[in-house]
């Protein structure tokens, strides 16, 4: 339980204090035939300004927003067309972190719908989604909670397991993700499938001595994992088979997931521990063989 805890605890540390650590902070989605995840622009930028990339096949990855604020950060939900934002800031002079949340589309002009206001309870960082423009549900380790616009959290509901993220799956499900297990559940919690022991035990000299899944997806009976202590991403299909698709060596950290249709998009970053900012490495999978260099900043 304690090591769980410390991986919670170490990168809102390292946000504030060390470039070289703000991500994996964030998330990835789909939306439609784009794929958006946030990062900060420039990548080298010492005060850490968030912002969202946007990328579809017939262009090369682009910036979608720009935060205006220094220590920010961007996460996302969507909900079919629909994208919803989590941006947080950190104010140094009070050492408070605030967040506010946006609305929009891929082709319209984001509008807030909350305001900014403290955040005590580090919201969106280990995954959110909106249940309607007034009400969030977010998860924090161990436990998963809801939120009522100028409210404060309660629990949503009662898991057996601590959960380290959530994710809206469609057709009204979320995907859970523990310590070491994950879960398909109904919105009221209810399990309709779960994967255990997904990490491998005789990992050695894991990135940051955290052996752990850091993100995962899940879609048409398959399951897309992002193992961070491994540098691998894992498929397992719908006969529970796991599978390595592929694996990465250092200084590539895989932490981010997502489905585009039949394609796998797969988001590492470079940990290279010189003071620098992880450059992005982020491919796409169809088959076996079919791989596509997306992003990939020197």
């Amino acid at each position: 339980m304690k090591k769980v805890k410390n991986i919670i605890i170490i990168f809102p540390i390292l946000f504030v204090t060390i470039t070289a650590f703000a991500h994996p902070t964030g998330n990835m989605i789909t939306v439609g035939d784009n794929a958006l995840w946030s990062y900060i622009n420039p990548i080298n930028d010492p005060n850490h300004k968030a912002c969202i990339m946007i990328w579809n096949k017939n262009s090369k990855p682009k910036i979608f927003i720009q935060s205006e604020y220094s220590a920010s950060d961007f996460m996302l939900y969507n909900n079919h067309n629909e994208i919803y934002i989590i941006e947080r800031r950190y104010l140094q002079t009070t050492q408070d972190f605030e967040i506010r949340v946006l609305k929009t589309t891929i082709d319209t002009k984001p509008k807030v719908i909350w305001n900014w206001f403290k955040d005590k309870w580090r919201i969106g960082e280990g995954g959110f989604f909106m249940l309607s423009d007034s009400k969030m549900v977010f998860g924090k380790y161990p436990e998963i909670y809801s939120i009522k616009k100028g409210e404060i959290p309660i629990k949503y509901f009662e898991f057996d397991q601590p959960i380290k993220r959530i994710r809206a799956i469609e057709n009204n499900r979320i995907l859970l993700l523990g310590n070491n297990d994950c879960y398909l559940t109904q919105q009221n919690g209810i399990i309709l499938k779960q994967w255990n022991e997904l990490a491998d035990n005789q990992v050695k000299n894991a990135p940051l001595n955290r052996n752990q899944i850091f993100d995962a997806d899940y879609k048409n009976g398959k399951l897309l994992l992002a193992y961070w202590g491994k540098r691998s991403f894992e498929l397992i299909d719908e006969t529970g088979e796991q599978q390595n698709i592929l694996q990465q060596s250092e200084p590539l950290t895989p932490h981010w997931v997502a489905f585009l249709g039949n394609e796998k998009l797969m988001f590492s970053s470079k940990l290279v521990f010189n003071g620098s900012t992880p450059k992005p490495y982020l491919i796409s999978l169809k088959g076996k063989n079919d791989k596509k260099v997306i992003w990939n900043e020197q």
